[in-house]
């Protein structure tokens, strides 16, 4: 097979609005899809299957496993010049602040971002480089959120070349970036949305699983695919920590269960020993190729807006719209850290209330106004007579 050959996009999923994993790249030969771990400095390993398989996806885990290993063997590790970008990044990836300070999803797109870098400043002293440079780079960059994610990345890398005395200072902080436009985030589900999505996805159903459970425990698409019967005792959700802030001190969430929920749960004929959503082969979901599945349910009942993470922020809305919810209480279910992020949905619920009650009060006013201006009539048409 040429490995030089062009990479198919319909053999890679695009035809079909289906993201490939990670650092996996398709190519075909001979009218064949073929497909293969790729990562920098490492040989390509080739995948079984088609992406998203049990098969496929146990290779691409024993592929980013070996390339995680403590201690790897980074191609070009002996060429590279100390002191410089490049090295910094070589013993950075191996270090307990990457491999064990961040999340395995941080870690591939952070490497993303810092190889990005690396193509123009790889060969530079890494104690020549000055805040101005750092500005300068961010500032060309496209896209706030793209400035943001690179500013975040060469941060973190930077003060790991601190404490690691490689560097003096952190050339990356009091660097400025453009300011995210207030877009208000993923799209939050209506409930007319969620009445169409029930529609379409019947109880027993694993699609209408996966919704009871994003709706009762509000949880982000990485946890979703982890609960299962050994996280739920007592019909309650039980100590369990959010993936997203295993790292960074996050609480862990106590959530019971609606009688919904466990309805649904006993509903549905196919659940895992380890986790209620599975895949066809009875495998655990990964987070992506859950979020793939979850955007082909969606736009099965013709909800092409919605995502996974809208309905969490459904789940908070609903809560925050119940009469004397507290942040506190939201932040009981859904693990928020930042709790001025959680004050946005009790305010917005709050505007709602006292919206509605200022208008009740107009309609009342307006009765009695009306009721006095009857009275009046009357007594000026009794005098006149």
């Amino acid at each position: 097979m040429r490995r030089n050959s062009r990479p198919d996009r319909e053999a890679a999923g695009e035809g079909r609005r289906l993201k490939l994993p990670n650092f996996v790249k398709g190519y075909i030969s001979n009218g064949r899809p073929y497909f293969y771990y790729r990562r920098t400095g490492v040989k390509d390993v080739r995948l079984p299957g088609m992406p998203w398989t049990a098969e496929f996806m146990e290779a691409h885990a024993k592929a980013e496993a070996a390339y995680k290993a403590p201690g790897p063997v980074v191609i070009g590790a002996s060429r590279t010049v100390a002191g410089t970008v490049n090295a910094g990044l070589v013993v950075y990836y191996q270090s307990a602040a990457f491999i064990t300070g961040l999340a395995t999803g941080s870690q591939s797109a952070r490497r993303n971002l810092l190889e990005r870098f690396r193509i123009g400043f790889g060969e530079a002293r890494l104690k020549s480089i000055e805040r101005r440079h750092v500005q300068r780079y961010i500032s060309l960059l496209k896209t706030p959120s793209v400035q943001r994610n690179m500013l975040q990345a060469l941060k973190h890398f930077f003060k790991y070349c601190v404490d690691a005395q490689l560097i003096g200072d952190n050339p990356a902080e009091g660097v400025s970036k453009a300011k995210m436009p207030n877009t208000g985030g993923f799209y939050t589900w209506t409930e007319e949305d969620v009445a169409k999505y029930e529609e379409r996805h019947p109880i027993g159903s694993k699609a209408r699983l996966a919704l009871a459970l994003y709706l009762n425990l509000g949880v982000r698409k990485s946890d979703v695919v982890r609960i299962g019967p050994r996280n739920v005792k007592d019909g309650v959700l039980t100590d369990f920590q959010p993936q997203k802030t295993s790292r960074t001190g996050g609480k862990q969430i106590s959530v019971p269960l609606t009688s919904e929920t466990k309805a649904i749960i006993k509903a549905t004929p196919v659940t895992g020993a380890d986790t209620y959503l599975v895949t066809e082969f009875g495998k655990a979901f990964t987070a992506k190729g859950f979020g793939n599945k979850m955007r082909e349910w969606c736009d099965q009942a013709g909800l092409p807006e919605c995502t996974s993470h809208g309905l969490r922020k459904l789940c908070l809305t609903r809560l925050a719209d119940i009469e004397g919810m507290d942040v506190l209480s939201l932040a009981s279910i859904s693990g928020h850290k930042d709790l001025r992020e959680l004050q946005i949905y009790i305010d917005a619920a709050d505007r709602k209330r006292r919206a509605r009650r200022a208008i009740e009060q107009l309609e009342k006013a307006q009765k009695r106004n009306t009721k006095v201006s009857k009275r009046t009539s009357r007594l000026d048409k009794s005098t006149e007579k």
